[in-house]
């Protein structure tokens, strides 16, 4: 397979990673980060910064989604967070998670659709979060830019299935990751979360027909009491995490 990735340098994206390089598939990873020392060369790593908005960024990102495509699957795993309270944070600081987490994986898609980037039976992942089912206090920017993605992928998924693209929303819980370390609250226990190499073979081996993937029976149910008990939910994640969280910017 031909797959494309987009924050492989670290958490589920670099799970991923390592998973694609096992079965032998072609990989082009998009990263900020350099590429790490050991990949083999079915691995191509194209250095760039999603948060861009100058235009030669994307011009050139565009070119090397031609040349190296088109992708059986493409999963948009960068993000990144912005935890505190909402006013101690730096406009800046929220700006740019909503570039990374939203508008990067919106212009990917644009640009992937566009140019022929798909093959006939694609699929394409949004890494959302379960923030998209409550709201999240001590993260608001993350959560409005996890909740605009999933708006996105819901308008996107028909129109793409004509074009014979499969459209999936992963919305996982926290995974242990680097990510999530940065960013949980004080004392939370990392054996708590789930193992990324779970998440990324639910991405791996998803039915084409289904939209939401929810890693584990901890993230169905958070997700059933978020449809069911939104302010209930909201409550329990602002004295869980809003509470213990320390500010923390990417």
């Amino acid at each position: 397979m031909n797959i494309l990735l987009t924050g492989a340098a670290s958490g589920l994206g670099a799970t991923l990673l390592n998973a694609c390089v096992a079965r032998g598939d072609r990989i082009s990873v998009i990263d900020l980060d350099a590429r790490p020392a050991g990949l083999p060369p079915t691995v191509t790593w194209l250095r760039h910064d999603l948060s861009a908005t100058d235009p030669a960024t994307w011009g050139q990102i565009a070119l090397e989604l031609v040349q190296h495509g088109p992708y059986d699957l493409a999963v948009l795993s960068a993000g990144i967070s912005a935890t505190g309270r909402f006013e101690t944070i730096s406009p800046n600081a929220h700006q740019q998670v909503s570039r990374v987490n939203l508008h990067a994986p919106m212009q990917l898609s644009l640009l992937l659709h566009q140019q022929g980037g798909f093959t006939g039976a694609a699929r394409l992942v949004f890494v959302a979060s379960l923030s998209c089912f409550t709201g999240y206090p001590g993260a608001a920017s993350y959560g409005a830019s996890k909740d605009g993605l999933a708006a996105f992928a819901r308008s996107l998924r028909k129109p793409m299935n004509r074009a014979g693209v499969a459209v999936h929303l992963l919305c996982p819980g926290p995974m242990d990751t680097p990510h999530a370390t940065k960013y949980a609250p004080k004392g939370a226990r990392a054996d708590r979360r789930i193992a990324p190499e779970l998440v990324a073979q639910i991405v791996l081996d998803a039915p084409r027909g289904r939209f939401v993937l929810l890693p584990g029976n901890a993230a169905k149910l958070a997700a059933l009491l978020g449809r069911i008990a939104p302010a209930l939910m909201t409550r329990i994640m602002g004295r869980v995490l809003f509470a213990k969280l320390k500010d923390q910017t990417p």
